[in-house]
């Protein structure tokens, strides 16, 4: 049975759950309501702790005004980057890859390939309650009502939730006298999830990029990733996991090294190869077969440089003055770095405070990564100017300002807003459908 069948037959049993538990009331006895699949669990016992935490109001609303402006900013940086994707579709007609599949695409651990199941559920997890708890305490600061706050689970967390009376933000139905918000204040609760989720990315990331880079080392010698089945190194014992020091009594440092002396074999001839495994140093004798792509000998391993990884993730922070820097940052986990994890963790080492640690600092590491990109992801995503994302509030309720200032009717008001808004929604939808199905479509062709 593959992965893709046993993670179908796990959510279809989970599924059969929820069905049972639905038709015998258990779900109802307990606040919970399914949609299908989907679980909302809805919760009061947080909001007295909300009120609290909302009390520093003048903090809060100067936290919320610095995300209107970057939500603008960001804004036009997500419809640029889908653009540009767009266009290089639809240009290169690329061919379907692990790179461009649906299913990652989605940032849901245990579904996308990229995304570890453990750091991807913790970073997933505090990305949303992060994003839900900002929205609900600007509500607060407001003076707007909070009915519940919850989670939406399908069989792992999904999404997380806030519910701010409407008829108080939204002025959707509201009572004669009752409390509406102004829309400096709806602004500021529509921004808050996505500065909160920017914040929280900030602090990991910085601290990931500093601190924890700087705590670490490449470990001398060529890292075993991957061994081709079949292969020479196979045959004589070779492991994802070894770290190849010498070579026939040559230093291999770097893969640079290893293909420097891949160089100078031939088919048929017997090397013996220097490799650690846990600390214990092992030789092995190996015959080389004829390397597929030329007349040089073949050893059948996919070797990582550990030293020059370092190198690239240390790079980012000082690139980010560049549009291509950002790039690199949203696409990390997908281009050349998922955390220290697998088979490449034995490449490296924590030195000076971290090393007492030992590989608690790896999760230490990790964590930050996953908890920062994930945030850092989240919040631009949400920054696209399409409803029901916060990004097509905040530019309904801008754009509304502006035809308040050139229309005097109030139903030319919303019939401008509303079509615009509209069209946005569907021109943002069908940049997604070609980044989703153009492989499918123009690289098959």
């Amino acid at each position: 049975m593959d992965y893709y069948t046993l993670a179908l037959a796990i959510f279809a049993a989970y599924w059969l759950l929820v069905i049972f538990l639905n038709s015998r009331g258990i779900l109802a006895r307990n606040g919970i309501s399914a949609y299908g699949p989907i679980l909302m669990l809805r919760t009061t016992r947080g909001l007295p702790l909300l009120d609290k935490l909302a009390r520093p109001k003048r903090f809060w609303r100067f936290f919320a005004n610095i995300g209107i402006p970057l939500t603008v900013i960001a804004m036009f940086f997500m419809l640029a980057i889908l653009i540009v994707g767009d266009v290089r579709i639809l240009v290169t007609q690329p061919a379907p890859t692990a790179y461009n599949a649906p299913q990652n695409v989605l940032l849901l651990p245990g579904i996308n390939q990229f995304i570890p199941l453990t750091w991807g559920l913790i970073g997933l997890i505090v990305t949303l309650v992060v994003h839900e708890l900002s929205h609900a305490i600007l509500s607060r600061v407001a003076d707007i009502k909070v009915k519940s706050l919850g989670l939406l689970i399908a069989l792992i967390p999904i999404g997380a939730f806030a519910e701010p009376d409407e008829s108080q933000l939204l002025g959707i139905d509201a009572k004669q006298g009752q409390k509406i918000a102004t829309r400096p204040e709806r602004l500021r609760v529509f921004s808050a999830g996505i500065i909160g989720n920017f914040a929280v990315a900030l602090i990991a990331l910085t601290l990931f990029f500093g601190p924890v880079l700087s705590s670490v080392t490449a470990t001398g010698g060529l890292g075993v990733v991957a061994v081709v089945s079949g292969s020479p190194a196979e045959r004589a014992g070779l492991q994802p996991g070894m770290t190849i020091s010498q070579i026939d009594g040559i230093t291999i440092s770097d893969a640079n090294d290893f293909q420097a002396f891949m160089n100078t074999t031939h088919p048929g001839q017997i090397v013996t190869v220097k490799a650690i495994n846990q600390g214990t140093s092992k030789s092995f004798g190996i015959v080389l077969d004829k390397n597929p792509n030329s007349d040089k000998g073949f050893l059948g391993i996919q070797g990582g440089s550990a030293s020059e990884l370092l190198t690239l993730l240390r790079q980012v922070p000082s690139n980010l003055n560049t549009f291509q820097g950002w790039g690199v940052l949203i696409g990390l986990p997908l281009l050349f770095f998922g955390g220290f994890t697998g088979n490449i963790t034995h490449l490296y080492q924590p030195i000076g405070w971290a090393a007492p640690l030992g590989d608690g600092f790896f999760w230490i590491a990790n964590t930050l990564l996953w908890v920062g990109w994930l945030n850092f992801y989240v919040g631009l995503f949400n920054c696209l100017p399409a409803v029901p994302l916060d990004g097509g509030h905040i530019f309904r309720e801008l754009f509304k300002s502006l035809t308040e200032k050139i229309l005097r009717n109030t139903k030319d008001q919303e019939r401008v807003t509303g079509a615009l808004v509209t069209t946005l929604g569907v021109v943002i939808l069908a940049s997604f459908l070609i980044l989703l199905v153009g492989p499918y479509v123009f690289g098959t062709l």
